[in-house]
Protein backbone atom coordinates (compact mmCIF):
# COMPACT_ATOMS: atom_id res chain seq x y z
CA UNK A 1 0.00 0.00 0.00
CA UNK A 2 1.54 3.17 -1.00
CA UNK A 3 1.52 5.67 1.89
CA UNK A 4 -1.25 4.13 2.87
CA UNK A 5 -3.20 5.12 0.16
CA UNK A 6 -6.22 7.38 0.63
CA UNK A 7 -4.19 9.22 3.48
CA UNK A 8 -1.57 9.39 1.66
CA UNK A 9 -2.95 10.81 -1.41
CA UNK A 10 -5.07 13.59 0.95
CA UNK A 11 -1.93 15.11 1.74
CA UNK A 12 -0.89 17.16 -1.06
CA UNK A 13 -3.25 16.26 -4.30
CA UNK A 14 -2.86 18.83 -7.88
CA UNK A 15 -4.17 21.63 -6.94
CA UNK A 16 -7.97 21.86 -7.92
CA UNK A 17 -7.40 25.33 -9.96
CA UNK A 18 -10.56 24.99 -12.84
CA UNK A 19 -12.49 28.22 -12.05
CA UNK A 20 -10.64 30.42 -14.48
CA UNK A 21 -8.87 32.38 -12.02
CA UNK A 22 -5.12 32.62 -12.88
CA UNK A 23 -4.01 33.24 -9.45
CA UNK A 24 -2.11 30.40 -7.69
CA UNK A 25 -3.43 29.11 -4.40
CA UNK A 26 -0.34 30.49 -2.56
CA UNK A 27 -1.62 34.03 -4.08
CA UNK A 28 -4.46 33.77 -2.92
CA UNK A 29 -4.23 33.09 0.31
CA UNK A 30 -1.46 35.92 0.52
CA UNK A 31 -3.44 38.57 -0.64
CA UNK A 32 -6.93 36.88 1.35
CA UNK A 33 -4.82 39.16 4.22
CA UNK A 34 -6.38 42.49 2.82
CA UNK A 35 -9.10 40.88 0.62
CA UNK A 36 -11.29 38.02 1.96
CA UNK A 37 -12.53 37.32 -1.12
CA UNK A 38 -9.24 36.13 -2.16
CA UNK A 39 -9.86 33.40 0.66
CA UNK A 40 -13.68 32.39 -0.68
CA UNK A 41 -11.76 31.76 -4.21
CA UNK A 42 -9.47 29.12 -2.33
CA UNK A 43 -12.23 27.76 -0.13
CA UNK A 44 -14.44 26.92 -3.27
CA UNK A 45 -11.07 25.51 -4.93
CA UNK A 46 -10.66 23.19 -2.25
CA UNK A 47 -13.04 22.82 -0.04
CA UNK A 48 -14.56 19.36 -2.06
CA UNK A 49 -10.86 17.73 -1.80
CA UNK A 50 -10.55 18.47 2.17
CA UNK A 51 -14.00 17.76 2.84
CA UNK A 52 -13.43 14.24 1.11
CA UNK A 53 -9.96 13.37 3.15
CA UNK A 54 -12.17 13.89 6.35
CA UNK A 55 -14.83 11.84 5.03
CA UNK A 56 -12.60 8.75 3.80
CA UNK A 57 -11.11 9.00 7.41
CA UNK A 58 -14.32 9.30 9.53
CA UNK A 59 -16.81 7.51 7.20
CA UNK A 60 -19.09 9.83 8.79
CA UNK A 61 -20.56 12.91 6.49
CA UNK A 62 -21.12 15.21 9.36
CA UNK A 63 -18.04 14.80 10.96
CA UNK A 64 -16.18 15.63 7.78
CA UNK A 65 -18.47 18.59 7.39
CA UNK A 66 -17.55 19.90 11.15
CA UNK A 67 -14.02 18.91 10.57
CA UNK A 68 -14.25 20.70 7.48
CA UNK A 69 -15.31 23.82 8.67
CA UNK A 70 -13.06 24.09 11.18
CA UNK A 71 -10.23 23.88 8.99
CA UNK A 72 -11.19 26.88 6.76
CA UNK A 73 -12.23 28.65 10.10
CA UNK A 74 -8.21 27.89 10.98
CA UNK A 75 -6.81 28.78 7.78
CA UNK A 76 -8.41 32.20 7.57
CA UNK A 77 -7.63 32.66 11.13
CA UNK A 78 -3.86 31.52 10.66
CA UNK A 79 -3.83 32.98 7.25
CA UNK A 80 -1.04 35.62 7.98
CA UNK A 81 1.46 33.17 9.16
CA UNK A 82 1.66 31.38 5.60
CA UNK A 83 4.78 31.86 3.88
CA UNK A 84 4.84 30.07 0.34
CA UNK A 85 8.79 29.64 0.53
CA UNK A 86 8.27 26.95 3.06
CA UNK A 87 4.82 24.62 1.71
CA UNK A 88 2.90 25.01 -0.99
CA UNK A 89 -0.46 26.13 0.11
CA UNK A 90 -2.52 22.98 -0.72
CA UNK A 91 -0.15 21.58 1.58
CA UNK A 92 -0.33 23.62 4.17
CA UNK A 93 -4.19 23.11 4.23
CA UNK A 94 -3.60 19.79 5.05
CA UNK A 95 -1.49 20.41 7.97
CA UNK A 96 -3.97 22.02 9.30
CA UNK A 97 -6.93 19.56 8.36
CA UNK A 98 -4.28 16.51 9.72
CA UNK A 99 -4.27 18.55 13.17
CA UNK A 100 -8.16 18.59 13.05
CA UNK A 101 -8.78 14.52 12.64
CA UNK A 102 -6.11 14.34 15.15
CA UNK A 103 -8.20 15.93 17.70
CA UNK A 104 -11.19 14.36 16.13
CA UNK A 105 -10.01 10.75 16.35
CA UNK A 106 -8.68 11.63 20.38
CA UNK A 107 -12.11 12.85 21.27
CA UNK A 108 -13.47 9.71 19.43
CA UNK A 109 -10.94 7.14 21.49
CA UNK A 110 -12.47 8.90 24.39
CA UNK A 111 -15.75 8.42 23.99
CA UNK A 112 -15.35 4.74 22.31
CA UNK A 113 -14.08 3.82 25.82
CA UNK A 114 -16.88 5.75 27.13
CA UNK A 115 -19.14 3.56 25.62
CA UNK A 116 -17.19 -0.58 26.44
CA UNK A 117 -17.01 0.44 29.75
CA UNK A 118 -21.02 1.07 29.15
CA UNK A 119 -21.12 -2.07 27.50
CA UNK A 120 -22.58 -0.47 23.92
CA UNK A 121 -21.09 -1.45 20.74
CA UNK A 122 -20.58 0.42 18.16
CA UNK A 123 -20.89 -1.03 14.63
CA UNK A 124 -18.47 -1.05 11.63
CA UNK A 125 -18.69 -0.54 7.74
CA UNK A 126 -18.67 -3.94 5.71
CA UNK A 127 -16.12 -4.18 2.91
CA UNK A 128 -18.86 -3.54 0.28
CA UNK A 129 -19.94 -0.45 2.00
CA UNK A 130 -16.15 1.23 2.18
CA UNK A 131 -15.47 0.18 -1.45
CA UNK A 132 -18.40 2.03 -2.59
CA UNK A 133 -17.48 5.15 -0.64
CA UNK A 134 -13.98 4.89 -2.13
CA UNK A 135 -16.17 5.00 -5.94
CA UNK A 136 -17.43 8.04 -5.18
CA UNK A 137 -14.60 9.19 -3.53
CA UNK A 138 -12.74 8.89 -6.65
CA UNK A 139 -9.83 7.36 -4.36
CA UNK A 140 -8.14 5.43 -7.29
CA UNK A 141 -7.51 8.04 -9.06
CA UNK A 142 -6.04 9.68 -6.48
CA UNK A 143 -3.75 6.48 -6.13
CA UNK A 144 -2.81 6.73 -9.38
CA UNK A 145 -1.79 10.32 -9.21
CA UNK A 146 -0.11 9.60 -6.01
CA UNK A 147 2.15 6.72 -7.34
CA UNK A 148 3.59 8.61 -10.38
CA UNK A 149 4.31 11.57 -8.24
CA UNK A 150 5.94 9.47 -5.54
CA UNK A 151 7.87 7.55 -8.29
CA UNK A 152 9.63 10.86 -8.84
CA UNK A 153 11.01 11.26 -5.64
CA UNK A 154 14.42 9.94 -4.20
CA UNK A 155 14.03 6.90 -1.14
CA UNK A 156 15.04 9.93 1.27
CA UNK A 157 11.92 12.21 0.28
CA UNK A 158 9.84 8.90 -0.04
CA UNK A 159 10.75 7.75 3.65
CA UNK A 160 10.44 11.54 5.12
CA UNK A 161 6.65 11.47 3.65
CA UNK A 162 6.51 8.63 5.27
CA UNK A 163 7.58 8.75 8.33
CA UNK A 164 5.71 12.88 9.40
CA UNK A 165 2.44 12.47 7.10
CA UNK A 166 1.97 8.59 7.01
CA UNK A 167 3.08 7.60 10.70
CA UNK A 168 2.30 10.90 12.43
CA UNK A 169 5.90 10.94 13.90
CA UNK A 170 7.22 13.89 15.29
CA UNK A 171 9.96 15.43 13.59
CA UNK A 172 11.84 14.51 16.88
CA UNK A 173 11.27 10.97 15.70
CA UNK A 174 11.67 11.66 12.16
CA UNK A 175 15.34 13.00 12.56
CA UNK A 176 16.14 9.83 14.45
CA UNK A 177 14.85 7.74 12.07
CA UNK A 178 16.70 9.15 9.24
CA UNK A 179 20.02 9.91 10.69
CA UNK A 180 19.79 13.69 10.69
CA UNK A 181 19.07 16.50 13.06
CA UNK A 182 16.02 17.78 14.04
CA UNK A 183 16.37 20.66 11.68
CA UNK A 184 17.46 18.82 8.97
CA UNK A 185 14.65 16.54 9.41
CA UNK A 186 12.12 19.46 8.67
CA UNK A 187 13.84 20.60 5.42
CA UNK A 188 13.58 17.41 4.22
CA UNK A 189 10.18 16.84 5.12
CA UNK A 190 8.92 20.26 3.34
CA UNK A 191 11.37 19.81 0.78
CA UNK A 192 9.41 16.44 0.03
CA UNK A 193 6.61 17.64 0.14
CA UNK A 194 6.93 20.51 -2.46
CA UNK A 195 8.53 18.36 -4.97
CA UNK A 196 5.67 15.56 -4.57
CA UNK A 197 3.21 18.83 -5.06
CA UNK A 198 5.12 20.21 -8.18
CA UNK A 199 5.58 16.49 -8.96
CA UNK A 200 1.34 16.32 -9.24
CA UNK A 201 0.97 19.62 -10.93
CA UNK A 202 3.20 18.69 -13.34
CA UNK A 203 0.71 15.64 -14.03
CA UNK A 204 -1.74 18.03 -14.18
CA UNK A 205 -0.87 19.89 -16.90
CA UNK A 206 0.98 17.58 -18.54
Amino acid sequence: MILGSARAAGNEPRSPQSDGDPRSDAELLEESRANPAAFSTLYRRWATRILSYFYRRTWDGDAAADLTAETFAIAYLKRSRYVRSTVPAGAWLYGIAANELKHYRRKQRVEKRALARLGVEVPTMDDASLARVEDLDEVAFFREQLIDALTSLSTTDRDAVRLRIVEERSFKDVAQRLGCTEGAARVRVHRALNRLSNAMEHDEHG
